[in-house]
């Protein structure tokens, strides 16, 4: 039976809440544990001990002071215990969470907060520790002892809590924002050279920065260390050359980047669950084929929207509509990360695969154009001679030169 909550005349006034919309426990975790997922909203604080998390398919070391925000979406488990995990946490449903934290906050402050929360995972400095323990332990006390559920303060409790998270969250998100945007950066190169031989140690020198730095931004921002990155961007530009029946197997694998057939055979089938030969029978528009996501950050899964869309009558309204949310929103997002507005990064992408088939197919350009997304063979000349500084003919040409010269 729900009861309403006992302060009438303030803004929690008219909410029907049942013990189940908010729970505080005390949990120890010994040993790995099977994957879990709940429909509700959980913070985990990590009294002690220390061990490894999964959530979502990306580990997170956790220690003594450790916070977890998860949502329904979230699905984890303890992967690794070192030492004894202690924990209390705080299960709750979207109905208290908003209550404490958007009593005193506008929707559009809370909603803003998740530009910035890249991460389920926060650790606090000892000073904080003690803070947040105090909190928990709080509302332990307060739920196993009143009767009265959901008194103030354990909304307020709650509502310390998301500040603190949020804070954290936001520091974490300047301090780290070099390394983001040379990430952002690495992966734009990795586009423009995938075809080379990279190596990591290489970019990290043209970077002047460490390969640890750069594996570390990296799987930050897509979930993928640099060489996974490379081997998708890799396997996604093979898979749009297997659309050409005239370019066999060996010739696609030398051409983005693999100097052994078998290699690349083994990791297209590894990444996609087929082999090169199988997805030429596919029809090009299987979604099986298009099922790569950068895993955490929003900036990312548009760009591999767009990378994965391209070819078709992409708009900023239709990106949009995809991702829920409103074109401003989606170009101010392309532009923080990629310095280029959310038109520019389409047509990138469209002028590197347009360079892709000039090099490597018979087509002609009228075809060529089509294969890119252009309506218009006039919209596609001016475009790649505004990209390229020559028509696309005139570039062949350049290049079939070089190459006999060469």
């Amino acid at each position: 039976m729900q009861t309403s909550l006992p302060y009438t005349g303030t803004s929690y006034y008219g909410f029907e809440l049942n013990k189940a919309d908010f729970i505080v426990k005390s949990e120890s975790y010994q040993t790995e544990t099977a994957k879990m997922s709940r429909m509700t909203v959980q913070f985990f604080f990590i009294k002690s001990g220390s061990g490894k998390i999964q959530i979502n398919n990306q580990e997170y070391l956790v220690r003594k002071g450790s916070v977890l925000w998860l949502f329904s979406y979230h699905v984890y488990q303890f992967v690794e215990i070192y030492e004894e995990i202690q924990v209390i946490t705080f299960d709750l449903s979207l109905n208290v969470l908003m209550l404490s934290s958007l009593t005193t906050r506008s929707v559009d402050q809370h909603m803003n907060f998740f530009e910035y929360w890249d991460t389920p995972a926060l650790d606090c400095e000892e000073k904080d520790f003690y803070y947040l323990r105090t909190i928990f332990t709080h509302a332990l006390k307060e739920y196993e002892q009143q009767e009265r559920l959901y008194d103030l303060s354990l909304l307020a409790d709650l509502y310390q809590v998301i500040v603190w998270f949020e804070r954290t969250a936001r520091y974490h998100w300047n301090r780290e924002k070099p390394i983001r945007e040379m990430s952002s950066k690495i992966l734009l190169y990795l586009h423009f050279h995938y075809r080379e031989d990279l190596s990591l140690n290489e970019v990290a020198d043209k970077f002047k920065s460490t390969s640890q730095t750069i594996n570390r931004g990296l799987k930050k921002l897509t979930g993928k260390t640099f060489v996974e990155n490379l081997v998708e961007v890799r396997i996604n530009n093979a898979l749009a050359m297997l659309k050409f029946e005239e370019l066999d197997v060996a010739f696609i694998a030398d051409f983005v980047g693999y100097r052994s057939v078998p290699s690349f055979n083994k990791q297209f089938k590894a990444m996609t669950g087929y082999s090169p030969t199988e997805v030429k029978k596919i029809r090009s528009t299987d979604k099986k084929l298009n099922s790569f996501r950068f895993q955490n950050s929003l900036p990312f899964e548009i760009y591999n929207y767009i990378h994965q869309h391209y070819s078709e009558a992409i708009s900023l309204q239709t990106a949009a509509k995809y991702f829920y949310s409103s074109p401003t929103k989606i170009d101010q997002i392309v532009l923080n990360e990629f310095s280029m507005t959310f038109n520019a990064l389409v047509e990138y992408n469209r002028m590197l695969f347009a360079r892709s088939l000039l090099l490597s197919s018979s087509r002609k350009i009228s075809e060529i154009a089509e294969a890119c997304g252009y309506q218009s063979i006039r919209t596609f000349n001016r475009n790649f001679l505004a990209f390229w500084g020559n028509t696309p003919r005139k570039y062949k040409e350049l290049l079939m030169k070089k190459k006999k010269l060469g």
